[in-house]
């Protein structure tokens, strides 16, 4: 009996091996670039000026999905974040990559990123409670960004 049936059990392991391979590849990682030209936070952490790869990790974001994880990081890899980000939806597909900056004060946030063609972007979770009055008086700034190459 073991005989006949561990063949087949093998056979499925390894159909859904390839399976689950197949279906973690059609979720690939979107990757920007973008120079920018002022000190920004992400969560709890301050990133000067310069030039930065933002990477949506878990893939372009639906409309469906409810969270994703943006990965953030300069050209040398000194400097990297990686958060939880909400997913947002917007009213019309962007025509170019976006990233979104809410400046409050003298601190600058990341917001919101956005993929080229897509109503779907990740939105980074804002600072704590304490902080989130001053809102009212925030500045919304906005940069462009370029796909990476070999990116979506």
């Amino acid at each position: 009996m073991v005989r006949k049936t561990l063949p087949q059990f093998v056979f499925f392991t390894a159909l859904m091996a390839v399976t689950t391979i197949s279906q973690a590849q059609t979720h690939r990682k979107v990757t920007l670039e973008a120079a920018v030209p002022f000190e920004f936070e992400i969560g709890n952490r301050a990133f000067p000026a310069g030039t930065y790869v933002f990477e949506m990790a878990t893939g372009s974001p639906q409309l469906t999905d409810h969270a994703g994880v943006l990965v953030v990081r300069n050209h040398q890899r000194k400097l990297y974040a990686a958060v939880a980000a909400d997913v947002a939806a917007d009213a019309a597909p962007h025509t170019t990559p976006k990233l979104v900056f809410q400046r409050n004060g003298e601190r600058v946030f990341l917001a919101k990123v956005w993929r080229q063609g897509n109503v779907a972007g990740l939105s980074v979770h804002r600072a704590p409670a304490s902080i989130e009055e001053e809102w009212q008086e925030s500045q919304v700034l906005m940069l462009d960004a370029t796909p990476v190459s070999g990116a979506i």
